[in-house]
Formats: C-alpha cells, structure tokens, sequence
C-alpha cells in the first residue's frame, strides 16, 4: 500500500511539472510593485521634481487594474486623469514644453509597453497577476524610455543578475552564457531589458516563469531562458519573426549538478520490429547514473533516454542490480550490449539525424559522430535506438516516406520510400542534408505502426518499387495515421522504421451505383481516377451487387474525389466508362448503357467511313469524360452483331457525332444524335443511330452587310445552325452570296438575315440542292420607316402581343454563387410561329442590361448571350451583390409567321411594359424568407400548390383609373418591406427601393400600391437577407352600356333585372401560346357573391388584339337588394392538361412535346365591378355623415367626403335625408377644435425664446411635434412657425458643429501615423472653433489629445529616423573604397525605410549617391567576371604554372567551363608520361605533382590514374617532399587535402603540418627557405591555406595560424595591399595569396578590422591592379601579367565561393569526378550473396568519382556428396537414393530400377489327365512370389498334334508319390505360426 501511495504521489508530482507556473517573490503574495519616477527632466530644466517618488508594493483586490494600483501608490500624492484613463499630471509634474512637445506620463507593466490602455489590465480578467511590476515614468519626447514603434528589434539590451560572474559579458548579439556562482549562492534575481520595450521580455526555467522581482533558486546546471518578443505574445508592434532566445547555464562552484528533464520522444527498434509503443516522456538527467551508468553531460544524454528506453522494453525486471545484463556501455561510449543482445551493430539517430559534434572528421570524411555518453538531448527531441537487422553488411536503411498530410479511408495512395545507409549517416552534418542524401529504396515493405504498442501492421502488396514507390488502398481498419518502411527480409533489404507525422484519414461517403440489369448493364469496376490517371486496384472487387426492384444496385463507401467507372454487360464486354465524383453525403449513380450507337448507312462501316465522338454529360450538366465501349448483342448466334457503346447518368445528356471520313467526307456531313435529361431518366437501356445525310448546297443572296445564317430546326426550340461553305460580296449590284451546306433529309431549314440597317427576316422550308434564296432590302425594311424598335398593339396583327417569358422562377429571383453560370432561355410571347399546329418559330434578337436598384450599370453578373442564337445566354456571377437584370426584343419579319394581315410579316418589338425582369442575388440568398405571395383566383378550386401563388409572369394585376394597382400579402415576422417601382417610357427603368405606398396592417398584411402599368419588384428583407417578387400590373378600363346599346355613367343607378354589357379596353392574355408548352383558351368571367357567374365569349390565340372577346353581359338578379350588385372578375383559362410550365424549354437540350396549361381554371384577377342600384346616391350621403362620429382634429376629411356626398344630391334627394343636422354640427365642432390647436402650437413656440442652444432641443421639439400633429390644412394658419424652423436651423447648426467634431476626431482613427497630422489638426481647429458651451458637449475629446501626443511622439521619431539616416551617410566618408559597401549598404538601407516624405528631408543624400556610384565602378562582381571571360577566351591551357594548372583551378572553381579542357587533360598525360620516373616524381619537384593534383582534381580527373600513372605516389616520401623546403609539405599538404586523398609511404597529415609549422618564424611569418630569415607574405599566406583545415583540431595551428594572421595585419600598407618582402614593392599576387588565407579562414577581408587599413580592404588592393577588359598587373606600373591575372582570378574565386557559402577553394568534395575511361576505384561489397542456385549481387561506390556500381555473383551451383540408399529396389518396386549438397544442404533423390524376380524351376502341383487340366508353380528365390500355370488336358489325342510331348523338366505324378503333400503339410504349419505371431501381436497391441 505504502508503495502505492508513493506511486500517486510522484504521479502527481509528474503532472504540475508538466503545468507551466509563474513565480513571484513569496513575501508579496499578492501585491504588485508600482514605481513612479522622473529620470529625464531635471529640475535644472523646470522640473516640479525628479527621481523615485514612489516605490511600493500594494494590494491586489479582485476589481484591481493597473490603474487603481498606481492611484493607491501615490497615496497622498496628486493625480489627474486615472479616472478615465490617461493620466496627465502627478505630484505637479505635467507636460510642460520646457521638457518637449510630447512631455508627459507613460508606464509599463513588467517592462513592456502594453498594448492596451491601463485600465485594461485587471485582476479579473488575468491580465495582472500577483509580482507585476508597474513602472510610471515622464517623458520628454515619447521615445527615450525605450520603446519603439519603428524596429522590430528583438534583442535584449542589458542582462542583470543578483549574483554570480556572467560570462563571456552580456551582449545583445551573444546568446548563450554561462553563470558561476560559489557553491552557497542561491537563488538569483535576474532582470532583462529588452532593447525595445514594445516587446516583452520573460525569464523562465522549464516551464516556470519567474517575474523580473522574483528570486529563482538555481544549482549547478540550472539553465534560465531568457525570451524576448515571442510572436505569440501581445505587443504594441507588428510581432513576426521569432523570438530572440538567451540562455544562461549555472555553474555552481563545489555544488551538485541539478537534475534536469527533457521532453524526449523514444523509438527503439530490433529485428525489424519496435520493442515498444512510441514513448514522449520527460527524461531525467540522472536516470543513467541511477542504474549505475555515467554520461559526459550535465543534462539530459542520449544514455539516459536509453536506460528509460530499456525500462520501458522490461519493465521491473531492468533494476539497477540487472542493468548490465541488459545494456552494456564502456567508457568510451561504445554499446556492445543492448536490449539484451551483444552486438556490434547498433547504434541511434536524434532528429532523424546521425548525431555529431558538427567538426569535419580528420579522416575519412564526413563529421566526428557522437556517443550515447556524450550527446545531450533537449525538449523536443525524437531518439531512434537501434540493432541493425543486416547483421553481415551492416547495411539498413534509415528512411523517410514522403506521403499525403491527409487522406480518405478507401483512397489509393501512392507513397514515396527513400532512404541513406544508417552507418554512413556520419558524412551530413545536419538531418537535412542527410535527408537530402537519401535515395529511393527498392523492395521495403510499407506499414501502419500503432504508436501504443508500436506493432507494425504490413499493408498488402504494398513493396516499393525501384523508384522508392508504392501504391495502396488505405484500409481503416488497419490505418492507424502512422505510415513506415520496415525491412523486408525475402528481398533481403532491410530498414529502420521511421513513422510519418500523423496522417488524417477522413472517412468514405456513402455511394450507391443503381440501375444495373443482367440483361443489359450488368456489373460495374471503380478505380481511383486522379489527375487524370486511372487507380490500380478495383474499388468494387469483392463487392456483390444487390436487389434494387427487378434491377441491381452496389453499395459501397469511397472518398471523396473522382473515379473511373467502367461498365460491362452480361457477356462481360467493356460498354464504355465515365469520370463520376464523389461528394461529402450520400451519393447514388443510377446508371445505363447506349448498346447500339452507329450509322446505318448502309455497308458503312465505323473507322473507315465514319468515325465517333462522344460526350457524356450528368444532370448538373458535368462533362463526364465518357469512352466507347463495344457490345454484342445474339452472342454465339448467326446474327450476333457487335456495336460501339457507352454508359451514362440518368437525367443527363448523351451527345454523339457522327462524322463521316475518307472519301464520304466529300459529300456528307455530321450526324449528331443527342438524348435530353428526360429521354435518359430511368429510360432503361437505349440505342443511338442514324443515318448520315448527303450534303446539300444551298445559296442566299442578301444585301451586302448583311449577317446570313442558314441551319435546321430539328425538334422543339433546337436550331441547328450550318456552317458557311463560302461567302462573296457582289460590288455591282450590291450583294453577298453565301451557300452553306445543309444535310439531306427532309427537316425543317431555315434562314435567317440580319442587317444593321433592317430588321431581322426568317423564312423557312425544306430547301434543295442547289437552291438559290434572295433576300431584298425591301424584305429587311431597310428603306421604310419599320425600325428594329418598331412597336405594334394589334394595328398589324391581332395574335402578336409583344411580352416575354424568361426561365426564371415565379418569383422573378435567381440566386447564385460567385463564379457559378446559369443558362437564360428567352421567349417571345406571342411567339412568332408559323401556324397554330407547328414549331416553326422565329427568334427575335434579345439584349440584356444589367443594372443596380438605382438604375446605373451593375457588373454583379456578366451576360453572354450565344454566338447564333441571343434568345440563348450565359449568366456569370461575377461577385457579391444584388442586381436588376431587364431583357428586350427587336422587331423582325417572319414570312411565314401566324398574322391576320396576310400583306404584313412584321412581328412587333417588346412592348415596353412587358420588358423582361427578374433580379439575380450573388452570394446571398434570401429565399428561404416566407413571402406568402398567394394570390386569390375566383370561382375555381385551386388543386395545385403552384397555382396559389402569384407568379411574375403568368399573373397581371389589372387596374381601373390612373392610382395603380394594389397587392396585398402577409410575410414571415420579423420583414421589412420596400418595393422599386418601374418607370415605362420608350424603355422600361428603375430608380431604387422604397417604402412609399407599402403599409402594413396589425395582423402582418402589407399592402403596396401605386403599381401602375409595367414589372416592379417587391423586396422582402430579414437579418441581413432579402428575397424578391417581380409582380406585373396593368392599367384597364371599361364602358358600360344597357341593353340598347346606350353607354351608361359612373354614377347611373339601375334596376334588379336590368342588362348591362361590360366592353373592356387593355386586357391581354399572360400566357399565350408556346409551342409544346401553352395551347390555352381565355375567358372574361364576373362571379358576384351568391355564385351567380357570368362569361363572355372565349377567345384563342387573338383573345389580346379583339374587342368581342374582352366583354362580358351581366343582368342584375330579380332579388337584388340593398344599394350595389358586386362581381369579382377574372380571365379564366380553357386548357388541356399537361405540365403548366415554359421554364423546362432550353434552346441546348430542346423540350418534350407538352399539352395545355393545366386544369382549367382561373388565371389572372380582373377589377372588381360595381354597379349602384336605386337608392344608392342618398344612401351614400347617409352613410358618410354616419361615418363623422366623434369629431376630432382627424374628421375633416370625412366631413368634407360628407359635405361632398350631401351638395353632388339633387333637392329630391336631400329631402329624403335624415341626418343632416349631424353633418353642420360637425362642421361646428371642427372649426372651433382647429382654432384651439392653432392657438396651442403658438404658444409652444413662443416657450422657445429667442437664446436657441442645445438646451432648447426639448422645447424645439415639442412644438414641432405639436405642429406636425396638426392638419395639414391647418399647418398654414400658424402665425410664428417661421420662428419654429429658425429655432431647429439653429439648433441643427449647433448639434451638426459638435457632431463634426466628433466625427473629424473619430476619423482620426486608433492607429495614429505620421499621415494622419492634417486629420488631427483638421479636429483640433474645429475643436477650438467651438464655444465652451460646445466643446463640453464633445464626447470624444480624450481621443484627439491622446492621437496628439502619439503624433508628437512620431514626430520625433521621424526627426530621429531623418539624424539617423543623415549619421549613417556622413559615416561613408569621402575615401570610398570596397571595404566600405556595408557602410554604404547600411546608410542605403535606412534611407529606403523612410517613408518619401522623409526622404526628402535627408540633407546629405547626394554623398550617398555619389559614394555608391564610385563603389560601383569598384564592383567586384564586373572584375571578376570580365577577368574570367578574358581568360577563357585567351589561349587553350596547356601544362605549366603560367597558362596551365593556375588557370585551370581558377576557371573550375569559379564555375566555369574549362575551355579545350579534353586538349588540357592530354597534355597533362603526354607530359606525365614523358617527365614520371620510377617513382612516380615529376621532374624531381613535389609541387610539380602537387599543382598538376590540384588542377585535375578542380575538373574531375583521377589523379591515380594519368596515363597509367598514379600521380600520389609520387608524394610517398617526407625527405623528397622537403627538398622544396616549405613550399614542398604546404602544396603537398593542399593536394592531399582536396579530395581526403589517402596518403603513402612515410607521408602522414601529421608529419606534414609538422613540418609546416617546424619553419615559423617568431613574427609568426614563413620563410620561403628555412635558411631565410626573412618572412614571406606569399609563403606565409599559402602556410595558412594549408593549415586552415586543422585551425580548430590542433592547438599548435591554432595558435601558429593566429599568430601569422597577426603577422599579416601588420604587413598590410595602407593601400590595403601588401609586399612579398615586407617593406618591398607591393604587388597583386602578395594580395591575391592574403586574400585566399582569409577565405581559407572564413575571414570577411571587407568586415574585419584586422585587415582594413586607411579604409581599404586587400581586395581594394586587388582591384587597384585590375586593367580594363580582363586581367591583373604585376606591379601598380606594369603590364597585364598572365601570372599575376591567373592568381588574382583564383583568389577572387576563393572571396567569392566564401560569400556565395560554397566549399573552400582547395576542398574539392563537391566536384563530380568522372574515372578515366569508366575505371572505377573501390573495394566491392557484397549486398546479396550467392547461393548455389540464386545469382547474388554486390556494390561498390567509387572513391574517385562517388558512381555506384552493382554486379551480378554468378550461382556457384551445388557441391553434392556421395549417393545414400534411402529405399531399397525389390523385385517389383523401385527404389531410391539421395545425395546432399555440401553448402546449401539441398538434396537430390534419385529412382533405382525394381530387379525383377529370380525363379526357381517349375513344380507340377496337380496333374493334368485326360479330361483335366493340370497346375505347375514357380517361387521367386528372393522375395518367395510364385508364378502359376496350367497344364493342358492329356485327352485321347493331344489336341493340338505335334505339341503332345510333355515340356522337358516336368516330371508327371505318380500314384504313391508324396512329395506335393509334404509340400503343402509345410505350408499349412507355416500359416499357422503365422496366426499365432498375428494373435499375439494383436493381443499385445490390445493390453
């Protein structure tokens, strides 16, 4: 239990280390420290005081803010303004402009300048917490407390602590430190300042946060962090880029290291297998000592991660006392036992990294690796512990998959495997580059790891191919997000597993493919179809099909994306494919098959006559991207039959063309044959042929100018147009003649022609071959007065009614998406058809207009109208936003078309009150808002819920008189309505929304009047969203005449009895005929309340244009009473039955014949009659004086409407009325309540008085809203009302100054700029402009004070940026040379950060232009190139130091070609072959060899291999190398170096640097002889290249090199440049060998002091030899010097491979070799080996060139021993032997022939006799087998003469003879001792 207990303890110990804290001092548990000080006025200057006032620790209550905090500090102190917010003054100190413009308070809280104003920060909100410190501080300028708006300067400025020596000292540029403190020190205070107190800075151990007064108890290896401007932190600056981390590491003195933890993920892997679940935990820094181990780090090791590793693989059994059986490590870090196993092959990777220490290996190459003992893990960190599973070669792969972030279950994926030899990962220093390294990997196995138990799940088939690929399907089942490689041991190629980040897997949709059946499209296959290219794997394998009805259906589940769908018929034929796409939900494909699609031509065949394209579309009009198939129909049969075929989508498009080739092209042309969305919807199977028609040529002749377009009309609203075959313009008599070619086949053509000058003419026929069709000027109106804007109201033709029908839906509103399309259809309606009976329907030429609610052009949506047919347009959505879109016709001839004027074919232009309207919202739609637009359809049962709605088009709102009609409905709660009225003149326009006219009642109707004859449109808005309704309206009238024809007044009363016809004038049909679509009948029909209905005469097709049909008779009922007889009206419809819709029809897909208009019934509502009967004038008085009632201010209308009523009656009348007193009474009453209000609203405005200000505001409105109240026939008699609207100008004036102001301090803004100066001044003048009265009426006046003081605080920093920038300039100098580029830059950079304003303000920007204009002409960059160019162009190199090797390394390692480097590499052979002798010395120099090494090594050639020469063995000797004195190991030693060339003989590295450094001089300079005193800048110079590579390995270079460097800065002239003998002539080469030393060192010649001298570098030096056009000098006097050029080229090429980061001049690894005539050099390693049957392989990576190689190990074959019987033969049965294979232990089996019996003689067993046959046997001696035979019958005579003598040796039976019997007494006692041996074995087996 107590264990237990202990347990949960720690455990929880564990958790709150995870949690992250912050630490204050503990005696200030809750309070905060505040301190206001004045460190920057000085009371010299002015100030009231200066120092600390206050410094104190207060309180924190649970409403403190930083705010309340101060106020409570400064105790008795005085303040102004911490009560709102901006404090002003303290203790008398304010802004004062002694100290500056921008004087006065700022503050921090724990140093950083908030980002929010004080009162802000709050114990309750958690912005201030216990320990804050809160710093009050004046300023002077804004900017001298630290803080900075313009750098993002992160560093931190100075860095204190309480105790301890910090070293190296605190700089900003300087990260890490270290702290030593004596053994008894603890804690420390540690108080960053952060160089820019914009940002915060924070101190934090772990995960424990200290504040700046907080006292952090620290030991020997305490690391403290100290973090400045995290981005994920508040500033008051743009906070990018990272944080500027330091950290300081505590060496305590005498103490004990602290434990310390590291977040560290562990991954250990054996076998191919992980030994445990992926493990992130916190790692102890003592966990390896405490199981008896020792590391060499003061934190966390790769040892400690690894002890925990082995705990986690053996639990309780790995104890401190067991430690060492299961991981052994020696001192020097070295495993030889690990998870248990000795091995020499193990090891780990950190990071995915081989960890190193980041120095170059002495040898061998790469970098020195690093042990478990001695590399420190950190937070973070993953951990890769290993045992190889190549236990031979040693050769597993660490690998990388490059795989998806994201996938779907079900997806096919295709993965990337590459990978690096695990033991080679020492050559790359960082994981990148070893990353980078790697290569595909052939044959590992791909698999999902679960990082819980780290089993490794393999996904089938899923092996790498030689690219490192594989491809799978991922299974949920299986995935579990964690993707690796791991070996795969039949292949023998093995890998250490390193997982993917986790992959998301998204889960399938849910998919249906129905509408299979076995007789027709019988099964499908699905394959993952991305980019284009097709999946593997077959999704639907496995997969059934089930019952769906009497067809089948898959269902499945699949991401989403596309997919290659395939169909197959019941003979398993491929029918064809599609591209289908899986969305998010459920998704159903109900698919079918085309299983005939061909031309029926006949003998025509497909490929050789015609050809066939196919396109394939869904029901959202997707191109399915379809593929022929083929299907057989009467398989087997002698009619079978094979025929192209495709699958498609129900209710979507099949379009197939059929095209005719080779010599039909000639004379046929293109069939296409095309299914619609309805002839494919669940129409089962289908077929696609025809025939493909002759060509016919038909020719038009039309005026010139004219546009003719020729074509077919093939079915409903398809206009097939032809392609002109030619066109010729005819000058003289002014014509074109166009022929077209059309196909034969008796369809409808037609022509249409269209010119700018005329209408539009259409005719149409079944034209012939070579018909001709003319077109006259006079068919085109082109010299009448018939314009295409020519309007006709049934003067020329009864039927044509210019309206318009769009596919729009009834409300007139389309919604859309940004970037969506819809397809408009326009039709004309009267359509101009032909006749009643067909489709032969000419188009007029339709124009859109897009506009906004005001009428202005809109660009919401774009509107393409088709190229042939503009009845046909594209709608795009182009952005967000609502618009009006307004549609128009032109007038055109139709020759043919339907008119009651025979002489005239003109069909009118749009009427334009039938302009067609809709609106299109983009972005936002509005219409799931309730309208409940229904309209009220008399006398008819309305069945159909489309019916009750009103709809834009087929309903009119018809109206009597000049006000318009009235629409009343009742919307949704919660909407507003508004409505924009159209206005109808030549054209129809709009001009905005409004709410004029629309009321809305207390139950919710509104009403909305005043719609006059057009389309308006009623908007409809909530939250945001608004819906709209296009409702039309049209103004009527009517006369009214009695039964003798007398026209009767509005004011007739009539008779119950009385007949009265009712003629209307205006009505039209909405809904006239559309071909296939509307056939329908019209009546006017009067309903009155009882039923009683009466109709008039029905009217078809010319109901609009003919009067007889528009009037309607109606005979007042006998038992009429009261005053009125009522009728509701409307036109009723007469129809057939059918789809009552024109929306479905589309000029792309055509229409399916419909019929009718629907049930009968009502359609559009008429005015509502009523007709006054006797009595109805006096009545009518009555009733109005009735209507008066309570008099009141609001009676004058009704008593005027009653005075009215009461004068209009006749003497007779008025007698009879009895309620006239009631009438003059009210008139009374009226006129003294009038007297009384008048006089009221006087009085209200004389209160006013005559001082108007912002007070009077409530006596000013009470008498204007006693004013408004009144009449406003009343409103004229008001004597002072003049006053009234003085007093609210004044009053408005006043308001409008304040609100000015505060609207020009609010346009300010909250982010205050230089750029906003005019904005403040413009609201302070305006401020000041205002009297005090006003300006205390100013509600935002804080925040123009605050914008001022940022902008004073601005100010200054623009006058600080402008000195800066000025500074940084006067720096430069007047001497310019190239040492001062980063002068220069740094000068540039801070000008070009200034705003233009700025700039022009910098006073000595000329001397920056002019300094880099002469560092231009410096430029390094032209030297160096047109040097390089010279050389190249000079001659060929050849052997020798001038013109040979100096020039070849020059030109190689600056990147350039090596011009007629194949002649170069001869002549290097030739002279190699001529100068080697024995030894391999050329020429008896060891610089001979060395140049030559060097110069081929820069291009790539091997240098053992020169003609057969090895040119190192030629330096194999250290007294040879030394006959040069130093000159010989310095160039020896550069040569080995370039390329880690293996040394020879007695040459080592070592002996040569000792050698080297055995001739320095005391001044730290080289001699060029050893018996020369004095030193050489060159041979100095050329020490250093050599040493350079062991600078840091050796401490005797290091402190040789330091010392010559010295030397060299003190040699320098003050030119920059240097002399070979000190105090000698300068010269170039000197310079150039200095400048490649420097580069050797990484030593910057233009930023380090130690070699710029008067401002000049040595590569101002250099340059000074430079000659124009390529090339160097000798001296500053001399001459282009070919020497001189090719060292100062080679040296520039070593400045700039330094800068560019590229490898030193003389480290050559990065050169690509290629071996001389393919050689390559290298020990072969075997990879796989061979077997006695299987061929191995083995590699080999070339030391010379880097080229791998594979070869094939030839099958040894088996090496088999002697042949050992396994089964003997017998007589009857084979048997066998085998042999065995000494290596491999294979065998080898093989038969032995039976032997055969071995019979003995016959025996006689029974005597033949003369009637019987005898028997005689055989025994086998052997196995005892017997053999039996017969002996024949001895008979009276043989039967057979001559065969009668018995058969020699067979002796006959005698009488007597016993023999037989003994015979068979043996074998009967034989068989018996057999039985009992059986018995007894049975009875044995028994017990």
């Amino acid at each position: 239990m107590r264990k237990r207990i202990v347990s949960l303890l720690m455990a929880l110990v564990m958790v709150f280390s995870l949690i992250p804290t912050t630490v204050f001092a503990a005696e200030h548990d809750n309070q905060v420290r505040v301190i206001v000080e004045n460190t920057t006025f000085h009371k010299a200057d002015g100030a009231a005081w200066e120092g600390t006032l206050v410094d104190r620790w207060v309180n924190l209550g649970s409403d403190s803010t930083i705010m309340s905090c101060i106020v409570d500090a400064l105790g008795t102190y005085s303040q102004t303004g911490a009560e709102s917010g901006f404090i002003t003054e303290i203790n008398g100190l304010k802004n004062d402009p002694a100290a500056g413009e921008w004087s006065g308070w700022m503050g921090t809280l724990n140093d950083w300048f908030t980002n929010e104003g004080f009162k802000d920060f709050t114990v309750d909100n958690g912005k201030l917490t216990a320990g804050d410190e809160i710093r009050v501080m004046y300023t002077c300028t804004g900017d001298d407390l630290g803080g900075s708006w313009d750098n993002q300067d992160k560093t931190v400025k100075e860095l204190t602590i309480s105790a301890g020596t910090l070293t190296p000292s605190f700089d900003k540029d300087t990260h890490n430190y270290t702290l030593t403190i004596d053994k008894d020190t603890t804690p420390v205070v540690v108080t960053p300042t952060a160089s820019n107190k914009n940002y915060q800075v924070r101190t934090s151990v772990g995960t424990t946060e200290y504040k700046r007064s907080a006292e952090i108890p620290v030991s020997d290896g305490t690391v403290i962090t100290v973090k400045c401007g995290d981005p994920s932190w508040p500033s008051m600056n743009t906070n990018t880029g990272a944080a500027e981390v330091y950290t300081v590491t505590v060496k305590q003195e005498g103490g004990t290291p602290a434990v310390t933890t590291a977040n560290v993920t562990i991954r250990s892997q054996a076998a191919g297998a992980y030994l445990h679940g992926i493990t992130t935990m916190n790692v102890s820094s003592d966990a390896a000592e405490e199981y008896g181990f020792t590391d060499e780090v003061d934190g966390v090791s790769a040892l400690d991660a690894l002890v925990e590793a082995h705990k986690l693989v053996y639990g309780e059994d790995f104890t401190a006392d067991t430690a060492k059986d299961y991981l052994v490590v020696n001192s020097s870090g070295w495993i030889s036992t690990i998870f248990r196993e000795e091995t020499d092959a193990s090891g780990f990777y950190v990071n995915e990294g081989y960890p190193n220490d980041g120095k170059p290996a002495s040898s061998g190459g790469g970098y020195n690796g690093t042990f478990v003992t001695n590399t420190e893990l950190h937070d973070g960190d993953v951990v890769d512990f290993y045992i190889l599973s190549d236990d031979e070669t040693y050769f597993d792969y660490y690998t990388w998959v490059d795989a998806p972030a994201k996938v779907t279950e079900g997806q096919e994926i295709t993965v990337t495997v590459k990978g690096f030899n695990a033991m080679s990962g020492y050559r790359y220093k960082t994981p990148a580059e070893l990353k980078a390294a790697a290569k595909a990997v052939e044959g590992l196995q791909l698999g999902w790891v679960d990082p819980e138990s780290g089993a490794f799940t393999a996904i089938e088939n899923a092996i790498t191919d030689e690219k490192g690929q594989a491809t799978f399907v991922v299974n949920s089942d299986d995935a579990t997000g964690y993707l690796a490689a791991a070996s795969n041991e039949d292949e023998e190629v093995y890998a250490l597993m390193n997982p993917t980040a986790k992959i998301e897997i998204a889960s399938s949709q849910s998919v249906v493919f129905k509408g299979l059946h076995s007789a027709q499209l019988a099964s499908l296959k699905v394959y993952t179809y991305t980019n284009g290219v097709k999946g593997k794997a077959n999704l639907l394998e496995g997969i059934a099909t089930e019952a769906d009805g009497y067809k089948m259906m898959y269902t499945t589940k699949l991401p989403v994306g596309d997919y290659l769908v395939e169909g197959y018929d019941a003979n398993n034929d491929f029918n064809g494919s599609l591209v289908l796409t899986v969305k998010e939900g459920e998704n159903t494909f109900a698919l079918q098959r085309v299983y005939q699609i061909n031309a029926s031509n006949s003998g025509w065949v497909k490929d050789t006559d015609y050809k066939i394209d196919l396109k394939v579309t869904g029901p959202d009009g997707t191109d399915l991207k379809a593929t022929l198939g083929t299907a057989t129909s009467g398989k087997g049969q002698t009619w079978e039959k094979t025929y192209p075929s495709c699958i498609f989508q129900e209710s979507g498009t099949i379009e197939v063309v059929l095209t005719p080739i080779g010599d039909k092209a000639e004379d046929y042309l293109p069939l296409t044959l095309s299914k619609n969305s309805t002839e494919t919807n669940d129409k089962g199977a289908l077929s696609m042929s025809g025939s493909i028609p002759q060509k016919l040529g038909v020719t038009v002749v039309a005026p010139a100018g004219s546009t003719v377009d020729m074509g077919i009309q093939s079915d409903y609203y398809t206009y097939k147009f032809a392609d002109q075959a030619s066109s010729v313009e005819n000058k003289q008599d002014d014509t074109v003649k166009v022929v077209f070619d059309l196909p034969s086949g008796g369809k409808t053509n037609f022509v249409r022609v269209q010119h700018p000058d005329g209408v539009t003419y259409w005719t149409f026929g079944k034209f012939t071959d070579a018909q001709t069709i003319e077109v006259s000027r006079d068919d085109l109106h082109m010299d009448d007065s018939v314009s295409k804007d020519t309007v006709y109201h049934f003067d020329n033709n009864v039927y044509d009614l210019g309206n318009i029908f769009l596919n729009i839906n009834r409300q007139g509103y389309l919604t859309m998406e940004a970037g969506q399309t819809f397809e408009l259809n326009v039709l004309r309606n009267w359509q101009a058809i032909e006749s009643f009976f067909n489709s032969q329907i000419a188009l007029p030429d339709v124009h859109y207009k897009v506009v906004s609610f005001d009428g202005s052009a809109s660009d919401v949506v774009t509107i393409t109208p088709d190229e042939k047919n503009s009845s046909l347009a594209d709608i795009t959505a182009n952005k967000a936003g609502t618009a009006i879109v307004l549609v128009t016709y032109d007038a055109m001839t139709h020759m043919h078309g339907q008119t009651s004027n025979k002489d005239n074919h003109m069909f009118s232009a749009i009427w334009p009150e039938f302009t067609g309207v809709f609106v299109v919202s983009v972005g936002a739609d509005g219409s799931a808002i309730q309208t409940n637009t229904f309209i009220d359809r008399p006398g008819t049962n309305v069945t159909k819920e489309e019916q009750k709605y009103l709809d834009a088009e087929h309903d009119i709102l018809f109206y009597l008189g000049s006000e318009g009609a009235s629409y009343s409905f009742t919307p949704e709660a919660g909407t507003t309505v508004t409505v924009a009225r159209s206005t109808v003149g030549s054209a129809m326009t709009f001009n905005g929304f409004t709410s004029n006219g629309v009321s809305v009642a207390a139950n919710g109707e509104v009403t909305v009047s005043g719609l006059t004859t057009g389309r308006h449109i009623i908007r409809v808005e909530k939250d945001g969203l608004a819906t709209y309704q296009v409702v039309t309206a049209r103004g009527v009238s009517y006369v009214m005449k009695d039964a003798n024809g007398n026209e009767l007044t509005s004011d007739t009363e009539l008779n119950p009895g009385d007949t009265v016809t009712v003629q209307f004038t205006g009505l039209v049909s909405p809904k006239e005929k559309i071909a296939g679509a509307y056939n329908p009948r019209f009546i006017v029909k009067y309903v009155d309340e009882n039923g009683t209905s009466f109709s008039g005469t029905a009217g078809m097709y010319n109901f609009s244009g003919t009067p007889t049909y528009q009037k309607v008779t109606i005979t007042i009922p006998e038992n009429a009473d009261g005053y009125t007889y009522i009728l509701s009206g409307a036109i009723a419809v007469i129809g057939y039955d059918g789809i009552p819709t024109h929306r479905g029809i589309s000029y792309r897909k055509g229409l399916d014949r419909q019929y009718g208009t629907g049930a009968s019934g009502v359609l559009t509502r008429l005015p509502e009659l009523t007709l006054k009967l006797a009595g109805w004038a006096v009545n009518d008085a009555k009733t109005k004086i009735d209507a008066i009632g309570d008099v009141t201010l609001d009676s004058g209308v009704a008593i005027a409407a009653a005075r009215a009523a009461y004068n209009a009656l006749s003497d007779e009348q008025k007698a009879q009325l009895s309620n006239y007193d009631n009438l003059t009474a009210a008139e009374t009453k009226l006129a003294q309540l009038q007297k009384d209000a008048i006089s009221n609203v006087d009085s209200l405005i004389a209160a006013i008085g005559d001082d108007v200000t912002l007070d009077s505001e409530s006596a000013v409105k009470a008498a204007r809203d006693a004013y408004d109240a009144l009449p406003s026939e009343l409103r004229a008699k008001v004597s002072d009302y003049s006053k009234l609207t003085a007093a609210e100008a004044k009053l408005a004036q006043q308001k409008a100054a304040v609100s000015n102001v505060e609207k020009l301090i609010d346009d300010i803004g909250d982010d205050v700029t230089l750029a906003s100066e005019s904005a403040i001044k413009a609201a302070r003048d305006a401020y000041d402009a205002l009297s005090s009265q006003l300006q205390a009426k100013v509600s935002n006046y804080s925040k123009l004070t605050a914008a001022e003081a940022k902008l004073a605080q601005l100010r200054q920093q623009e006058k600080d940026a402008i000195s800066n920038v000025e500074k940084l300039i006067d720096a430069i100098g007047d001497d310019v040379t190239l040492a001062s580029e980063s002068t220069i830059k740094a000068a540039r950079d801070a000008y070009d950060a200034l705003s233009s304003e700025l700039q022009a303000k910098v006073s000595n920007y000329s001397k920056l232009t002019a300094a880099e204009a002469k560092l231009a002409a410096l430029n390094l960059d032209s030297i160096y190139k047109t040097t390089g160019d010279y050389l190249v162009k000079g001659a060929a190199p050849s052997t020798g130091s001038i013109g040979g090797e100096w020039k070849v390394l020059g030109l190689a390692r600056s990147g350039r070609n090596v011009p007629s480097a194949d002649a170069y590499y001869a002549s290097v052979v030739d002279y190699v072959s001529k100068t080697a002798d024995a030894q391999e010395r050329l020429d008896n120099k060891p610089t001979e060899s060395a140049r030559l090494i060097l110069a081929l090594t820069a291009i790539g050639k091997d240098v053992t291999n020169v003609g057969g020469h090895d040119l190192l063995k030629g330096l194999n000797s250290m007294d040879y190398i030394k006959t040069q004195s130093v000159n010989g190991p310095i160039f020896t030693l550069l040569a080995l170096d370039s390329r880690s060339y293996a040394v020879s003989g007695d040459v080592t590295r070592d002996g040569l640097v000792a050698a080297i450094l055995a001739t320095q001089l005391d001044n730290g300079g080289w001699p060029v002889m050893k018996s020369k005193d004095a030193a050489d800048i060159d041979m100095t110079a050329m020490a250093i290249q050599a040493l350079a590579p062991y600078y840091s390995k050796n401490e005797a270079v290091k402190a040789a090199v330091d010392k010559a460097l010295t030397f060299l800065s003190g040699a320098q002239t003050q030119d920059g440049g240097y002399a070979e003998n000190v105090g000698g002539t300068n010269s170039s080469e000197s310079a150039a060998q200095v400048l490649v030393a420097l580069c050797a060192m990484k030593i910057d010649p233009l930023n380090d002091s130690r070699f710029i001298k008067s401002n000049h570098s040595v590569l101002d030096a250099l340059c000074s030899y430079y000659v124009t056009g390529g090339g160097f000098k000798h001296t500053a006097s001399g001459e282009r010097n070919a020497m001189a050029t090719e060292q100062c080229y080679y040296a520039l090429a070593a400045y700039f491979r330094m800068k560019n980061g590229q490898d030193f001049l003389y480290d050559m690894t990065d050169v690509k070799f290629v071996c001389a005539d393919g050689n390559h050099q290298g020990e072969w390693t075997v990879v796989k080996a061979a077997t006695c049957t299987e061929d191995g392989t083995e590699k080999r990576t070339c030391t010379i060139c880097g080229a791998e190689e594979t070869r094939t190990i030839k099958a040894k074959g088996h090496t088999f021993g002697e042949w050992t019987v396994t089964k003997k033969a017998t007589c009857t049965e084979k048997g066998s032997q085998t042999r065995t294979c000494s290596v491999c232990q294979a065998t080898e089996t093989q038969d032995i022939a039976a032997t055969g019996h071995t019979f003995g003689k016959w025996v006689v067993t029974k005597e033949a006799t003369r009637t019987e046959k005898g028997l005689k046997t055989r025994t086998c001696s052997v196995c005892g087998a017997t053999e039996t035979q017969s002996i024949p019958a001895t008979g009276s005579r043989p039967s057979n003469p001559g065969t009668s003598k018995p058969a020699e040796n067979v002796k006959s039976s005698q009488t007597g003879d016993n023999s037989q019997m003994t015979l068979w007494m043996g074998g009967v006692l034989l068989s018996a001792a057999a039985l009992v041996v059986l018995s007894r074995r049975k009875k044995h087996s028994e017990e």
